[in-house]
């Protein structure tokens, strides 16, 4: 393709997105964002801190940096910090509801946990603090 030929702005879109989305989770996030009746609020994905190493969050954010790794997935916006993005590329971003009454949430994996191993951290999930979703 030359660099004169367009193409849709939504083709573009999904083909530089890095992180899928659950319909569940789009669907979660979607009512959390609307409920807020915030226009500029995205979803932030990251590395952090743990016992025992690293492990993945995720928050809504409204705040973007200069280095910030980003795409639209389905209408919602995600940001990825440089230091979070090699462990983050290619992250999926799920939903699950515990039927008998325990936890629901969201959970985030990455085919890129073995970067997270070899430093000792483990899964990631966002368990509803201040600003998580």
């Amino acid at each position: 393709m030359s660099g004169q030929e367009t193409i849709d702005d939504k083709t573009l879109t999904e083909s530089k997105a890095f992180v899928t989305i659950s319909e569940t989770a789009l669907s979660q996030l979607t009512a959390v964002i609307t409920q807020q009746d915030r226009e500029d609020l995205f979803l932030r994905l990251y590395v952090q801190g743990a016992a025992g190493g690293i492990s993945f969050g995720m928050a809504l954010d409204s705040r973007r940096s200069e280095d910030d790794h980003t795409c639209e997935y389905e209408g919602v916006e995600v940001a990825i910090d440089r230091i979070s993005f090699p462990y983050l590329d290619g992250a999926s971003v799920d939903y699950v509801e515990d039927k008998d009454g325990g936890k629901s949430g969201f959970q985030i994996s990455s085919p890129n946990a073995d970067l997270l191993a070899a430093s000792g951290g483990g899964c990631g999930s966002c368990s509803g603090g201040a600003g998580c979703c």
